[in-house]
């Protein structure tokens, strides 16, 4: 049971329709973040025609990921010491007023200041959601209802481009994020007639000095991974200023916690086994699906000629194949209690799809590739939600927000990684390989300027630009040669490019794999606020809060 000190559980608090009264509010707060990432992907080419600004594209998607990245952290902590419920409808609402900014937006620059709100949102619904979980049923059962909201995600994850797609060509693009108002009138009252309020009694010594410093370093080093190898080379001054101020402030933050009485992350947590590996299978995970699927819409609509919205079609299998294996792998854990080889079979369908996506090459249909990531999702969707559970059920009780919300920092962690590492894959190798399928009669026929343009394999995802290229290269002598010749020899760079990416993220994979298999099984607790500090068996009583 809980320790002194310490709340009782919200879960032996409330009954059956209780809680599933408040899982449905949950679902639907999760539901609010998550399809605004997938619908505001496929109305991004009409807001770069009407707003302009290309080159600040990424930023769209950037600024929302670096804000809701920093405050999972913070919010998991602070949620352990005040409760889930106003972070959740604090989230709710910061969400809302971003998404009514982003809508309103006359410029590129703007919408990216308000994308950042809309992450603040969004990552403090993620860090609440899954610690209420925990809060409501303990381990042995929680992993059915893990499922389940993984599934809510990918769902969302699948209508969200079709919902996008319709709302944008029927009503404009600023309805897309319009969209999320009802859905979010609908989430405020569900979470607020049913959630609780609760909170730890007594003053509570809040670290913020250790909130700040982790927040700058953790901007610091995602910025740094972000404009690497784009924006900066690896190694040039201002990457390897960012990464030394971002160690010198995560030293700053390990001594800050050391110190003190109430730290915002706990570190001897990381001296628990299963905490330690499974937040490091996470990360991999992360960055090996979310850094290499984040180029495969440029081999589909280059190297394969699709359009944007045959490659979502393509990709989607992905979603469906998750949504399938996290519900029925949650029901498997919460039936027999066991979650180790559940773990090393997703790892290993992981590592499959990866090896797969290997094979991609010019001319493949189109099905192969959705195949291929139908088994990804399978193996995304056996693991990440049985991960989440492991995480928790191998700390205390007090320490449910904070182990939920490293879970989940780590993951985007990884992703940010991975998108930065295999960027210089894809950029490096196809630079070499455009040039070995470019013919030498050519690269002559065509002015420097213009065979620049091809220098950049994502310039068939910007139509616009492309097109004026093309028409550029047409009006030379020989032009529809020479334009046939640049196309094809793209399409292949591209292919490589994207076979080598694959081929490092099958081996992060592999690796992933391997520490699968170290992971200990702990039994799953059948009490909610049960557990002990590390290295305590499982049942004892956890050390009281502070």
């Amino acid at each position: 049971m809980t320790g002194p000190g310490a709340l009782q559980p919200l879960g032996e608090t409330l009954n059956q329709r209780q809680k599933m009264l408040v899982v449905s509010a949950l679902m639907v707060s999760m539901f609010v973040g998550a399809i605004d990432q997938t619908v505001v992907s496929t109305a991004m080419p009409r807001i770069v025609a009407e707003l302009g600004g290309f080159g600040l594209l990424s930023w769209v998607f950037t600024s929302y990921m670096l804000s809701s990245t920093v405050v999972v952290p913070l919010v998991g902590k602070l949620s352990d010491t005040f409760g889930r419920k106003w972070f959740i409808l604090g989230g709710i609402a910061v969400f809302q007023v971003g998404s009514l900014a982003c809508g309103a937006a006359p410029n590129i620059e703007s919408l990216i200041a308000f994308r950042a709100l809309q992450g603040i949102g969004g990552g403090a619904i993620m860090a609440s959601v899954f610690a209420t979980i925990g809060d409501l049923f303990p381990p042995a059962e929680r992993g059915k209802y893990m499922g389940m909201f993984t599934g809510t995600f990918s769902l969302a994850s699948i209508l969200g481009p079709t919902v996008g797609g319709l709302i944008t060509d029927n009503i404009g693009w600023r309805w897309v994020f319009y969209v999320n108002i009802p859905i979010g009138l609908v989430a405020i009252p569900a979470v607020w007639f049913n959630l609780p309020a609760r909170r730890l009694p007594g003053k509570v010594k809040i670290d913020w000095i250790g909130a700040f410093l982790l927040s700058a370093a953790s901007v610091l080093f995602l910025l740094a991974l972000v404009w690497a190898g784009d924006k900066y080379a690896w190694g040039s001054r201002e990457i390897v200023g960012l990464v030394a101020a971002s160690a010198a402030l995560l030293a700053a933050f390990i001594f800050q916690e050391i110190r003190h009485e109430s730290p915002m992350v706990p570190l001897h947590l990381f001296r628990n086994r299963v905490f330690l590996l499974s937040n490091l299978t996470v990360f991999m995970i992360g960055m090996g699906m979310f850094g290499s699927i984040a180029y495969l819409p440029t081999f589909v609509q280059t190297a394969l000629g699709a359009s944007a919205t045959a490659s979502g079609v393509v990709t989607t299998p992905q979603s469906l194949g998750l949504l399938v294996a996290s519900v029925i792998g949650g029901q498997v854990i919460s039936r027999t209690g066991r979650y180790r080889w559940q773990t090393i079979l997703g790892s290993a369908l992981f590592f499959i799809a990866m090896a797969l996506l290997t094979t991609l090459d010019v001319g493949m249909p189109r099905w192969h590739v959705s195949a291929f990531m139908v088994v990804l999702g399978a193996g995304i969707g056996l693991v990440m939600p049985t991960q989440s559970l492991v995480i928790q059920n191998a700390v205390p009780y007090q320490y449910l927000g904070v182990s939920s919300s490293a879970g989940q920092f780590f993951r985007q962690i990884g992703g940010v990684f991975g998108t930065a590492i295999f960027g210089t894959i894809l950029a490096n190798s196809y630079h070499a390989s455009f040039d070995d399928h470019m013919p030498p009669a050519a690269q002559q026929a065509m002015p420097a300027p213009i065979l620049a343009k091809f220098d950049d394999p994502m310039l068939q995802l910007d139509p616009r630009t492309f097109a004026v290229v093309r028409q550029q290269v047409l009006a030379l002598p020989g032009g529809e040669t020479t334009f046939n010749a640049a196309a094809e020899a793209q399409k292949k760079a591209v292919a490589d490019a994207v076979t080598h990416i694959f081929t490092f993220a099958t081996v992060v994979a592999g690796v992933c794999l391997v520490v699968t298999f170290f992971i200990p099984e702990l039994p799953l607790r059948r009490q909610i606020g049960a557990g002990g500090p590390p290295g305590a068996p499982p049942g004892s009583s956890p050390p009281p809060e502070i």
